[in-house]
């Protein structure tokens, strides 16, 4: 599997766990495409994705649209960015609460990041 698309499914923070664990290298992660568009798992559940994207070499489009992150999970989502291995090339942040604060957190992230080529952040 490539594509996993859970849009408006209601994930929680505890989803969000087990879908980091998933895309851990230890599990052999083989998502090249994520999109966790609309589940409302806040910055709980961006900081549990993030135990396991921020250290995956295979993600390459990440969407996280209207999911409720703040500038709380700001450093969550910066070490996603900052991985030396990382592979991602898109991250779609568009519509959630980051703040002044938390995009300045997320822009240090993306002048780190090797491979990223686009980042939305409207509506933030």
């Amino acid at each position: 599997m490539t594509i996993l698309e859970l849009l408006d499914n209601r994930i929680s923070p505890l989803g969000c766990e087990f879908i980091s664990r998933s895309l851990h290298p230890m599990a052999k992660p083989t998502i090249q495409i994520l999109k966790l568009d609309h589940n409302n798992f806040g910055p709980q559940g961006m900081i549990n994705l993030s135990e396991g994207l921020a250290i995956n070499p295979i993600l390459r489009i990440l969407s996280l649209q209207y999911c409720g992150i703040d500038a709380l999970a700001a450093e969550a989502v910066f070490q996603i960015l900052i991985y030396t291995r990382s592979a991602l090339e898109d991250f779609q942040l568009t519509g959630n609460y980051l703040g002044n604060e938390g995009v300045i957190k997320v822009l240090q992230g993306t002048s780190v990041a090797k491979t990223l080529k686009k980042i939305y952040l409207a509506d933030n």
